[in-house]
């Protein structure tokens, strides 16, 4: 369709012109440098799961489309209009692909780094093809054509006409006119399917032509000097273009042209040589060797341009090109000083960095009338391919305009890249907070798609200066333009920014390199009004820096630790990983400037922030840190070992394990957020071999109901729950046994905002070295109520309690620790328990919370006996205090091992326990535990729809009930509690409670 092109506001003092819809801003200037300029506007939707209506019944795949801003109906799209349309299909188990990306990207999973293998996505991810058939049979149903599915599974290609389409999907479609005078079409409402097929959809990409997306590099700058001599002859390779240059010394420095124009390296530009070296990268004809990259481009390349800068940096490097719903040739042309400065400063730019890598230019129609589905065939043909171990793009659109439909297809896309090993970097944008500013004037704060995507890596930008051998970063923000930044519109909070970007969803961009124009990126373009050949010139924007990064994984992909341990793949992960345990190392850390371009924005600070991510790299500390070593998890048969005293190991609201490693953070975890805990190696606990850990978990400052789930990183978050909590203004606590990952971590996600704490009682070795089990029939030691253990009856206030432990509830004299449910009961006000071997002084980790009057409120503890035998429980505040014995650790007994976490009983899919009732739940030959030979199994026991006061008591089935109880609960909570209960000889245990409530059990572990 043809776009008429308006005269497009320009930032204060700049003049704008655009080609179609991409903005353009280039000038010839010695001086300033202005930024690109785009605007449009664009149709916003939200495209999801399909439900559950009849098999023939229509059902609307996500919501009508608004009318972008600023924009008016001008009437019926005409009837015989042509649509060129995707059905994108979901992965056949979108976690398990979620999954599977995260265990490759893990060290120590016994996956990681094995990614798939070229073509190998469609048959273990993809749809299945019973899917893919269905969908196509619907399609065909509705009168229309469907092509082949692509080779991932992911879409199926339909070419239509409106008629067509409106008939097949339910939808009418209009013209608009665009607030910046062109005119686009788009659906009226949200498309449908049959109810049968419309769940394995996604999203249909194409049924509107509007399309913002725009490159994101600066105005150019030229040189004041210009020799023919830089010229060179580009050749062609069978079915694919190629840039070439004659092989000259490599030369970081650069030639003439710029060395010669008077301005000044590390200042007025930056080389190859003086930018590789200010961020500790290698500068070397070779760098990158056995390495591909590749970028993604709507706009044709000169290659003369290409060539002139190899012969200007010496490089001979491999440059060539597939086109993807375009040819070669087609398009506007590359010399105007406009079109290709886009791919000149991308391709340029790692040509000098890594030379010795070969570049795939993956270029697709030209952005003035590219449409979304263009987009997508672009970037899904760079993955399919799977030749390149790096992507990266330099072109993005207001996430906020993007439609849910191409978003969601993206989003899949790019995690099959990161299953593949890819690694995708994206600008995130030159319009500071604002990134819809150029399509629609809006100041509000948004960030740019596909930066902000959850598996691809955002890039950001920085002012540099360099004196000597010292180099200074600041944020880049001006009147001219200045870094993407902000926090997602779409995107959830994503695992690996937790405690890190402490937001409520994915915050962007995740790191930064130089983007100033006015220190730009020397670059060779075509501009025929100027000179016939090449001419030399300075280009900046996080266009140049999303580059920058993607070299510098090149050259990780290329050292010594990726090649022993395999290329860095998915980066997200590795780069946050690397943050928490040697920031200052691997990142250099901008802590001044803002993104304030448009409006108010974000201002970088010490750590992450909004503006810069993590910063700039570190290369040298970061390559080894990229790809760690493999290792492996310790599993089998495992001893006990407690800590003579708690370890608090996380405390957000001090920062206490939260936050970078040099830099901590005191915001609460968000909702939906997770927090990694560092075990192995910290508060005493050895760096290997650790196969579980016990940790008292605590939430406090509450915003409202909510649950806690603590599983190992690196695997499946699993369906359970740890800790449960009915309010805002909560403190409560429950300890869990957690199995510990290869790399030595923990991970804790809450479903609300809350700060977490967690200390560590003890932890399980595999080897043999530490305390074996032994379970007891469970027996009270304390109440004091009822003047068990004590002399009696009163509440406890700020006091200690004596407990006899040795030689009382089964318990003998070589016991070392006890396993006790402590319940506070009858509360006054706020207050804890701290429970520790009596004669040691008192802990700062509590064992049982509570922040209101009549609270009831257990939890397991497992404690150091001290030499007289005795455990003191410490009361702050005022309390009634019971305290049951489940077992003990000694030199004897039997050893714990650990499961996978696993809902075994949930009476909420059938009927509640009743008042009174007994449940037997069979635990043996279930979740990978043992037939036989189970003496004990560890669960964390959930009550939840109380329906009164009450308890719970658990026991081996075929004994008799005891008189302890493993929970107490007031009316209308929800109470979680770990249990270690003996296992029945039948393998079963049973569950008794006092009133109807429904249970949950989730195991952890067995001993046997």
């Amino acid at each position: 369709m043809a776009k008429k092109v308006p005269d497009a506001p320009g930032r204060p003092g700049h003049a704008a012109a655009r080609s179609g819809r991409r903005a353009r801003a280039i000038a010839a200037a010695s001086t300033a440098a202005v930024a690109l300029i785009a605007v449009s506007a664009t149709a916003s939707g939200a495209v999801a799961q399909g439900g559950t209506a009849g098999p023939g019944a229509p059902e609307r795949i996500g919501a009508a489309p608004r009318v972008p801003a600023g924009a008016t109906v001008t009437g019926a799209t005409a009837s015989g209009t042509t649509l060129h349309l995707s059905v994108n299909l979901a992965p056949r188990d979108p976690q398990s692909l979620a999954d599977f990306v995260t265990a490759v990207s893990t060290p120590g999973n016994a996956q990681y780094h094995h990614y798939l293998a070229k073509g190998q996505f469609a048959s273990v991810f993809g749809p299945t093809q019973a899917t893919v058939a269905g969908v196509t049979r619907a399609l065909k149903a509705a009168g229309l054509a469907p092509g082949k599915v692509s080779p991932d599974g992911l879409s199926i290609p339909v070419t239509a006409t409106a008629a067509q389409a409106s008939h097949a999907f339910g939808t009418g479609f209009h013209n608009v006119r665009l607030k910046d005078g062109t005119t686009d079409y788009l659906n009226t409402s949200a498309p449908s399917l049959p109810a049968n097929v419309a769940s394995s959809v996604t999203g249909i990409v194409g049924l509107s032509s509007i399309n913002t997306i725009t490159s994101h590099h600066s105005a150019v700058r030229r040189t004041s000097r210009h020799t023919s001599a830089r010229t060179a002859t580009p050749s062609a390779v069978s079915g694919r273009a190629s840039s070439a240059a004659t092989a000259a010394a490599y030369t970081p420095a650069l030639c003439a042209d710029f060395t010669g124009s008077g301005l000044t390296d590390g200042n007025d530009y930056y080389s190859p040589g003086k930018l590789a070296g200010a961020y500790g990268m290698t500068s070397s004809a070779t760098a990158g060797a056995g390495q591909t990259v590749a970028v993604f481009e709507l706009e044709n390349v000169d290659a003369g341009s290409i060539a002139a800068y190899q012969s200007c940096v010496g490089t001979n490097s491999s440059v060539s090109h597939v086109y993807v719903d375009t040819t070669e040739g087609a398009g506007a042309p590359a010399t105007d000083g406009s079109v290709g400065v886009e791919s000149a400063l991308d391709i340029e730019d790692l040509i000098g960095l890594v030379p010795g890598a070969s570049i795939i230019d993956y270029q697709g129609p030209d952005a003035g009338s590219a449409t979304d589905q263009n987009v997508l065939d672009v970037y899904q043909r760079m993955v399919t391919d799977d030749q390149a171990q790096v992507i990266s793009t330099s072109w993005g659109e207001c996430e906020a305009l993007e439609s849910s439909a191409t978003a969601s297809a993206e989003n899949t896309v790019f995690a099959e890249a990161a299953a593949q090993g890819q690694s995708v970097v994206a600008a995130s944008g030159d319009d500071g907070s604002s990134d819809c500013y150029q399509a629609t004037g809006s100041t509000a704060k948004a960030v740019d798609d596909p930066a902000s995507q959850p598996y691809v890596t955002g890039v950001g930008g920085t002012t540099m200066t360099t004196s000597g051998s010292t180099s200074t970063q600041t944020a880049w923000g001006n009147a001219d333009g200045g870094t993407g930044g902000g926090v997602s519109s779409r995107w959830a909070p994503v695992a690996y920014q937790g405690g890190v970007a402490t937001t409520t969803k994915r915050a962007v961009p995740d790191v930064a390199a130089l983007a100033d124009p006015a220190h730009g990126y020397p670059v060779y373009l075509q501009d025929d009004s100027q000179s016939s050949t090449p001419i030399p010139a300075i280009v900046g924007g996080t266009s140049a820096a999303a580059p920058t990064w993607a070299a510098a994984i090149v050259q990780a992909n290329a050292g010594t630790a990726c090649q022993a341990n395999g290329r860095v793949g998915f980066l997200n992960n590795a780069l946050y990983r690397a943050a928490r345990s040697s920031y200052p190392t691997d990142f250099w850390d901008v802590t001044s400037g803002n993104n304030s371009v448009h409006a108010t924005g974000y201002t970088a600070t010490a750590g992450y922030d909004e503006v810069t991510g993590l910063g700039s790299p570190r290369e040298a500390g970061l390559t080894s840190a990229l790809c760690p070593v493999r290792g492996t998890a310790a599993t089998g048969a495992s001893t006990f070992h407690a800590l003579s005293s708690p370890k608090r190991l996380l405390d957000t609201r001090n920062g206490t394990g939260w936050g970078l490693s040099s830099i901590p953070t005191t915001k609460p975890l968000v909702a939906g957020g997770t927090a990694p805990v560092k075990i192995e190696g910290a508060g005493g606990i050895p760096s290997s071999g650790v196969t579980a850990v016990v940790l008292n978990l605590t939430v406090t400052g509450t915003t409202g109901a909510g649950s806690l789930i603590a599983w190992a990183d690196g695997t499946s978050k699993p369906s359970t729950s740890n800790l449960n909590w009915t309010g805002a203004s909560q403190t409560i606590a429950a300890s869990a046994t957690v199995k510990v990952a290869a790399d030595g971590v923990v991970d804790l996600y809450t479903s609300s905002t809350t700060h977490l704490i967690a200390d560590v009682q003890g932890y399980y070795t595999s080897g043999t070295t530490g305390s074996k089990y032994t379970a007891l029939t469970p027996a009270r030691l304390l109440d004091t109520r009822s003047k068990v253990g004590i002399s009696t009856t009163s509440k406890i206030t700020n006091a200690v309690v004596s407990l006899k432990v040795r030689g009382h509830g089964g318990v003998p004299t070589a016991a070392t620790s006890v396993v006790l449910n402590l319940t506070a009961t009858q509360t006054v006000g706020g207050g804890y328990l701290e429970a520790y071997p009596e004669g040691a002084t008192r802990p700062t980790a509590s064992n049982v919370n509570w922040s209101a009057t009549g609270t009831t409120i257990p939890n397991l503890v497992v404690v150091p006996i001290g030499s007289d035998g005795n455990v003191s429980i410490y009361v702050h505040g005022t309390s009634h205090v019971i305290a049951d014995v489940s077992g003990y650790f000694s030199t004897s007994g039997s050893t714990f091992d650990t499961v996978t976490p696993l809902r075994l009983l949930d009476t909420r899919q059938t009927t509640a326990l009743g008042s009174g009732k007994t449940l037997a739940v069979q635990i043996s030959g279930r979740d990978g535990i043992p037939s036989t030979g189970v003496k004990a199994v560890v669960l964390t026991v959930t009550v939840t729809g109380t329906t009164g006061s009450g308890y719970l008591t658990a026991w081996a089935d075929g004994s008799s009930r005891p008189t302890a109880s493993n929970l107490n609960w007031t009316q209308g909570k929800t109470i979680a509690n770990q249990v270690i209960v003996p296992v029945g000889s039948d393998g079963k245990v049973d569950f008794y409670t006092s009133s109807t409530t429904n249970v949950l059990a989730d195991v952890a572990g067995y001993i046997s």
